[in-house]
């Protein structure tokens, strides 16, 4: 046993019958003593004093010292083998052979790798070879210790309803499984306990999710079991009075608690084990890879040409090969592309960057057209009209240029109107007043002469041939969504015989009637379960050649053959945003919130792999 005496001493002790002093180790006062470490051998104990790390040999009277080029180490810890020393030095992890007292190697993160703090070392791996370690205050980096190379970086964050990417989280608690595999934590916006898997960097099902929804509970211990199948749980507050105030032991497995020690009581009580959470993703892809260092910004598909193309924070556009998971072209921006669209035969792609530029580009040699200045701002969302001469901007002013990209002029200017209160200096008057409204998006039914602009008061149907706004378009329902090329449908939303309950239905604006009735749901189906609710909503795409549909409620996305109106497939996928199919209909594409892009396939009804670019490595 070791007991440390302020920064006065450090006393060894051999635990029996009796308690029998073995070492009293004095510290230099005037010297901060900020870790002390002893082997899990009980061979060695090492002390951080100044610069220097020393060494003492429990079992004789060595000691020998490491000094510390540059700065001065902090938090020791010792591999379960007791073959490597970790510590703290910065923004740097020093990995010490303990025998040598020498430094084998160093575990470091780059500022493009992620780095936000100093290195703090947690957790060995059982078998020694892997080191977890807290980057900051917002994330965990996995280490192999062997080497210091990076294996991953787990980043905590969380969706704000309305806010779209995810935003950093703290963890309040935290504790790490010792396989070093796991780690359970209470985030500062999720009230729950969540767990991610360190290798992946994924986030799994909650620990505790109906259990701590929107109470914010106070975790005063949070423990893994040794086989990890069990975390011991403290916890103030939460919506199950079996837990509450109380010491829980949790399965990992069900995500249930299954004994409850309560002080107060002679003995735990047992309560009843809940099934095992389903799982919707059948066969597991490819380990999930990051498609860009930074946000997703924009994501579109070719209607001609099986292509994907992504845009980020990161100031590149990246050009893919989705079916093949391959990254065929990556261009350079000079500031971060915010708007993609495909001209309608596929031969254009137009680019709306954060700065108000549009970029052009001939999508069969990737030539460049001369870049278009808007002074819109930031570029909400580019349109494409027939012919592929027009093209509509929607940027950060109320009025909405229709651009003749070969005379760089302006033809139209469309405005977006609502009405909203006419405030002076006296005061607002009780009549209304007109006022442009910022567009966000924009959408255009191939086969007809409609051009949809939305904002966020609601959207407006412009006839393009008279450029006049229309109240309803012939054949359409009173709630529609989903405009696009390619196809005469949109999707909406029916009234179902629950009260409570809405259909996702594909229609037919030249039948004038509901092509196929899909999914049927509640707005908490549409929520996520990674802590407070976070609507997600719901989305449709409809494949090209007019055979498939895909549907998102929240995060489980199916598959319906619509001539048959069945579903073929549900599985789930954490925090997608965007659903794309492939020119030829054989692959989904699912976008999601955190720099992922899953590519399904038709064929095999089944994931076919994850995105990755080789040179992006969180």
């Amino acid at each position: 046993m070791i007991l440390r005496h302020g920064n006065e001493a450090v006393s060894v002790w051999q635990l029996g019958k009796k308690l029998v002093p073995l070492k009293h180790i004095a510290l230099e006062v005037k010297r901060d003593a900020p870790s002390v470490a002893a082997s899990p051998d009980t061979k060695l104990l090492a002390i951080a004093q100044g610069h220097t790390i020393h060494l003492h040999h429990l079992t004789g009277t060595t000691i020998r010292d490491l000094v510390i080029e540059g700065g001065k180490p902090r938090d020791l810890i010792f591999a379960p083998d007791s073959s490597r020393l970790a510590a703290s030095v910065g923004k740097t992890i020093l990995l010490i052979d303990p025998v040598e007292a020498s430094i084998a190697t160093r575990a470091t993160l780059a500022g493009a790798e992620g780095a936000q703090g100093p290195l703090t070392p947690e957790a060995f791996s059982r078998d020694g070879h892997r080191l977890v370690a807290a980057n900051g205050e917002w994330s965990y980096a996995l280490f192999n210790a062997d080497t210091g190379e990076l294996v991953t970086l787990t980043e905590f964050t969380y969706a704000a309803p309305g806010r779209g990417m995810p935003t950093p989280t703290q963890l309040r608690a935290v504790d790490i499984a010792a396989d070093a595999d796991l780690l359970v934590g209470q985030p500062e916006h999720l009230h729950t306990l969540q767990i991610w898997d360190l290798h992946t960097g994924t986030m799994l099902p909650d620990l505790c999710g109906e259990d701590c929804r929107n109470m914010g509970p106070h975790v005063s211990l949070l423990k893994w079991s040794p086989t990890g199948s069990k975390i011991v749980v403290g916890m103030q507050g939460g919506l199950n009075p079996d837990v509450d105030g109380k010491i829980s032991i949790w399965d990992v497995s069900s995500r249930s608690p299954e004994l409850v020690l309560d002080p107060g009581q002679p003995q735990a009580k047992v309560l009843v084990k809940r099934s095992t959470p389903p799982t919707f993703i059948t066969t597991t892809p490819a380990v999930p890879a990051f498609v860009h260092a930074l946000a997703l910004r924009a994501v579109a598909t070719s209607p001609s040409a099986n292509l994907l193309v992504s845009s980020s924070d990161d100031g590149l556009l990246k050009i893919w090969d989705p079916g093949q998971g391959t990254l065929l072209r990556q261009l350079v921006l000079s500031a971060p592309a915010n708007a993609l669209a495909f001209s309608a035969d596929g031969a254009i792609l137009a680019v709306g960057t954060t700065q108000g530029d549009i970029r052009l580009w001939e999508t069969q040699t990737w030539r460049e057209f001369p870049p278009y200045s808007s002074g819109q701002g930031r570029i909400n969302a580019l349109q494409f009209l027939p012919g592929n001469r027009l093209l509509v901007v929607a940027g950060g002013r109320p009025n909405v240029p229709v651009v003749d990209l070969v005379t760089r002029t302006v033809v139209k200017e469309l405005v977006q109107t609502s009405l909203s209160p006419a405030c002076g200096e006296k005061g607002c008057a009780k009549k209304r007043a007109v006022q442009g409204e910022v567009v966000d998006a924009l959408s255009f039914l191939d086969g007809s002469s409609f051009l949809v602009t939305t904002s966020q008061s609601g959207r407006v149907v412009w006839d393009i041939t008279t450029w006049r706004e229309v109240g309803k378009p012939a054949g359409f329902p009173d709630a529609w969504s989903g405009l696009g090329w390619k196809h005469p449908f949109v999707w909406t939303t029916t009234r179902s015989s629950d009260p409570n309950a809405l259909t996702l239905a594909v229609w037919d604006t030249k039948g004038k009637g509901v092509f196929a009735s899909l999914d049927t749901f509640t707005n908490r189906d549409t929520e996520i379960d990674h802590g407070p609710p976070v609507a997600l909503g719901t989305s449709i795409a409809v494949d090209p050649g007019h055979r498939w549909a895909a549907t998102r409620v929240g995060e489980h996305v199916s598959v319906w053959d619509l001539s048959a109106q069945a579903k073929r497939k549900t599985f789930h996928v954490k925090t997608p945003y965007d659903l794309h199919w492939t020119s030829d209909g054989k692959h989904l594409i699912v976008a999601t919130l955190d720099r992922k892009i899953l590519v399904w396939s038709v064929e095999t009804m089944e994931p076919a792999h994850y995105l990755r670019d080789p040179s992006v490595t969180r």
